[in-house]
């Protein structure tokens, strides 16, 4: 008998900084906010490690009946992905206009087709990140980083510098498994073909949504 194939949950941030989640009371797919600390209601069960492409099993939080459509991840530069639909030959998108939507109609994989793909350990560095009384960055200066915000292209902005997550990933790991009370030293990369600067990461004592 042969071995099961090792899998992994996977969540998705769209272009703006919110995450594709499920609304139990439509049973549709739709979008929300980063909340720190809340897996959102919808993910995505994949091959660990992951490769792309790949057929994912969208799974629901809330178990409900609507089945989803046929979907493969496709590989886009800088660890991004996009959800195509064999059977139309389109992909999802979020449409962030208010009230904001999905829908399949796009031919071709642009912003609002993108999303980034976020481990468990991905989710509790970024709840992390923004918890500022959960975790301060320091740089080689001794100056602390603001609390960020997020802002377009899957980025946070620390006052006037912008931190693409998107080439960060190892980063939002490793900061998502720094114990309570403990330091560690990161390397982030600001820009594309940037050197990554050094940083030391202050996991607080304080409890919080990521703890």
């Amino acid at each position: 008998m042969s071995e099961p194939t090792p899998t992994q949950h996977l969540w998705f941030m769209d272009w703006y900084g919110w995450m594709l989640d499920h609304d139990p009371l439509k049973d549709a797919v739709t979008r929300n906010p980063f909340q720190p600390g809340r897996l959102p209601g919808l993910s995505a069960i994949v091959p660990a490690p992951l490769e792309l492409p790949c057929r994912p099993f969208m799974e629901k939080r809330v178990s409900m009946p609507r089945p989803f459509r046929e979907l493969e991840l496709q590989e886009l530069p800088h660890n991004r992905v996009a959800f195509f639909v064999p059977k139309t030959e389109t992909y999802l998108r979020i449409v962030p206009v208010a009230p904001s939507f999905v829908d399949y109609l796009p031919t071709k994989p642009l912003g609002w087709e993108t999303f980034l793909p976020l481990t468990l350990d991905m989710l509790r560095g970024l709840s992390l990140l923004m918890t500022p009384d959960m975790l301060k960055l320091e740089d080689e200066a001794g100056v602390f980083l603001p609390a960020p915000v997020f802002a377009e292209e899957m980025t946070l902005r620390f006052g006037d510098r912008f931190l693409p997550l998107h080439h960060n990933t190892p980063v939002l790991t490793r900061i998502g498994q720094i114990m309570p009370g403990d330091t560690a030293r990161l390397s982030l990369t600001w820009q594309d073909e940037t050197t990554p600067t050094p940083f030391s990461a202050h996991r607080q004592t304080t409890s919080g949504p990521a703890a």
